[in-house]
């Protein structure tokens, strides 16, 4: 009886100096180091996407011109 309260204090989570605990923090702590970084990756992933629309309409505006020059060259 006294081993098996001994093995369910032992092994609470809720104590940080078990095992259970121990791994239950890191765990915790890994688990919000990863949401920070798929705030930064997500954060970083819509700038690429707003650079991206600027770069194809830079692009397309390019093009335009390039026509534009191109029929007064022939003309």
């Amino acid at each position: 009886q006294i081993l098996m309260e001994r093995l369910n204090q032992s092994d609470s989570i809720e104590d940080p100096n078990s095992p259970a605990g121990r791994r239950h923090l890191q765990l915790q702590t890994q688990l919000e180091q990863l949401q920070e970084e798929t705030f930064r990756l997500e954060a970083a992933k819509d700038d690429y996407r707003i650079r991206c629309e600027e770069l194809e309409k830079e692009i397309a505006e390019l093009r335009q011109q390039t026509e534009e020059l191109t029929t007064l060259a022939e003309e």
